[in-house]
């Protein structure tokens, strides 16, 4: 069998054939690729400005709702979306004589009005900011100031925090107010959100825009440093729910006329994940969104077995919720079927523990995106991909995996850590007003993720850490994921973050941070010990272990280590320095 194997090979495969069989296996599996491509052929993207990409197929099923509030019932069919993205596109421009390529800027929860506010106000020509309704007001002043936005969007309750904001601003601009519950009242000075949607105006549409204009301006999660305006063309955001909008990668049950998926709206909108893959994509598809305007663990739990969604996306914190909250039953995931995860890591111990909490065959699904790339890599059907991975490249994609101190050199091979390297539809144009910032993103084309990854032999992508979050230990760099995610497998510790601080003799040394199960304890001796028993010495925790009530994260689910680390700086003045360390 072997001798006539060989003797089908051509002369010119021969020599190549003889030295992969003589190499040794270690050597053989050093070289990927130069480029990572996906598995399947590219896919065209629609000429089209988002609006006209999300509204071809509301008039199939104009009847069925599109949105529906969690907390009050409030809703809206597929019919009155368009209607009133149409009516509010006129009004900006009419009411307040607003023009192409001035900038809106939406500081809302995650509500039904929010789909109308985006589509209304790109229809008009206008580029929209999506603004944290949950930062604080010098966050929120920042943003505006730094986008010079002409109009506002926000709700009642929000009112008076706004109001705040706009009081420290050189100039006054309308602020456009959304009744959420039937007691709201409009704040005087402001305009009311339903007078505009309800009103026909009589004014010409706009000349169409560019599918290269600029669309979106979502800000860069800044948990690593100042927040950048991230600029995303119409082209970009549709490119990013087409290349996901297939069976392999997100299967969503047609809907007809009887049937309609449903999916719970935990992740916020004025993030890009919640916004291209939970509003975007499900809004193309006549999914139901049901939004949840701020997350509760009552309110999330109560629309799963309301409304039975058989997929959501979610981030680790709420798998984490999920797996450990002593409210979760079986009948929550009755209906579940798919669970997909981003935004941040998720260890593959999260995920057994989850699927061992459903009592079912559960399919957690992991994907990988940034803000300035809304998605890259994605988990596909009948395709076995390791627990922990975040799947393989998307279509229209192309990844590359560099050494971190040389980013111009060639792609690492398997299994060995890397920066990430992106190239594709979906890939920001530039940070808004940041020339320098926009060059120093990219390198020969290729757009620098910042997170430190590696892809195994069947480039399946595995994401360590951000660059920028690495300790370094006596010259070793630590992944605080990693210890995270072991930390969290102790018995009772419900979820950890690792940060690095300062120490004499290493540089940096790790320091956990963890909260435990409702009335248990951890024994935190022990908890040491068993960190040193399954990690190298310089991956102990060395600046020891802090019990907590809650660990801040972004409204995304990132950890906000910068807040624990300036913190623990506070902490460490305070105490002049005495707080112990542990030797390697």
């Amino acid at each position: 069998m072997f001798t006539s194997s060989l003797r089908c090979l051509k002369k010119s495969d021969l020599f190549g054939f003889l030295l992969k069989i003589n190499r040794p296996k270690r050597q053989f599996i050093r070289y990927a690729s130069s480029v990572i491509d996906c598995h399947l052929p590219n896919i065209n993207i629609p000429s089209l400005t988002i609006p006209e990409f999300i509204f071809q197929k509301f008039s199939k099923y104009p009847h069925k709702t599109a949105l529906e509030c969690a907390e009050t019932g409030r809703k809206y069919t597929f019919e009155e979306v368009r209607r009133k993205s149409i009516n509010l596109n006129k009004a900006l421009r009419k009411k307040f004589n607003v023009k192409r390529n001035d900038i809106v800027a939406i500081v809302l929860p995650n509500i039904p009005e929010y789909a109308i506010c985006i589509l209304g106000s790109l229809q008009a020509g206008l580029r929209v900011t999506t603004v944290n309704p949950f930062g604080t007001t010098e966050e929120v002043k920042s943003q505006i100031l730094d986008t010079d936005a002409k109009v506002i969007f926000t709700t009642c309750q929000l009112g008076e925090f706004i109001e705040n904001v706009v009081k420290q601003l050189p100039k006054r601009f309308p602020i456009v107010t959304i009744k959420t519950e039937m007691p709201d009242t409009i704040p005087q000075g402001t305009v009311n959100f339903q007078e505009l949607i309800d009103t026909v105006c009589d004014i010409n549409d706009t000349d169409i825009c560019s599918t290269n204009d600029i669309a979106v301006i979502p800000y860069s999660s800044g948990t690593t440093g100042k927040q950048k305006g991230v600029l995303h063309s119409h082209n970009t955001l549709i490119a990013s729910v087409c290349v996901i909008n297939c069976d392999q990668l997100y299967p969503i049950k047609e809907t007809t006329e009887n049937l309609q998926e449903t999916t719970p709206a935990v992740l916020p909108f004025f993030h890009i994940y919640g916004l291209s893959v939970v509003l975007l994509l499900q809004l193309y598809n006549l999914v139901n969104i049901i939004t949840i305007p701020r997350f509760t663990p009552t309110i999330f739990l109560d629309s799963l077995l309301k409304y039975k969604p058989t997929t959501m996306c979610v981030v680790p914190p709420i798998v984490l919720l999920m797996a450990n909250h002593p409210s979760v039953k079986k009948d929550h995931f009755e209906s579940l079927e798919i669970i997909y995860s981003g935004a941040a890591p998720l260890g593959a111990s999260d995920e057994h523990k989850l699927i061992q909490r459903s009592e079912k065959d559960l399919n957690i699904y992991q994907g990988y995106g940034l803000t300035e790339a809304p998605v890259v890599t994605a988990f596909y059907k009948n395709t076995v991909i390791p627990h922990g991975s975040v799947g393989r490249a998307i279509q229209n994609t192309h990844l590359k995996v560099v050494p971190v101190e040389n980013p111009k050199a060639d792609h690492l091979g398997f299994n060995e850590p890397g920066e990430l390297l992106v190239k594709g539809s979906q890939v920001m144009l530039g940070y808004y007003n940041r020339p320098k910032e926009t060059e120093d993103a990219f390198i020969d084309g290729w757009f620098r993720t910042g997170d430190l990854v590696y892809v195994d032999e069947e480039n399946n992508m595995f994401v360590k850490d951000r660059l920028k979050e690495l300790i370094k230990v006596k010259a070793y760099q630590v992944a605080p994921a990693e210890l995270e995610e072991l930390i969290r497998t102790y018995p009772n510790v419900s979820d950890a973050v690792v940060i690095g601080i300062p120490h004499e003799q290493y540089g940096e040394v790790p320091r956990a941070y963890l909260t435990i199960k409702g009335d248990t304890k951890v024994n935190v001796k022990h908890l040491e010990e068993f960190i040193a028993s399954k990690v190298a010495k310089y991956k102990r925790i060395i600046g020891g272990f802090a019990i907590v009530d809650s660990i801040p994260k972004t409204a995304s689910g990132k950890y906000l280590r910068k807040d624990l680390k300036l913190q623990y700086m506070q902490e460490l003045k305070t105490l002049n320095g005495k707080y112990r360390c542990t030797q390697i």
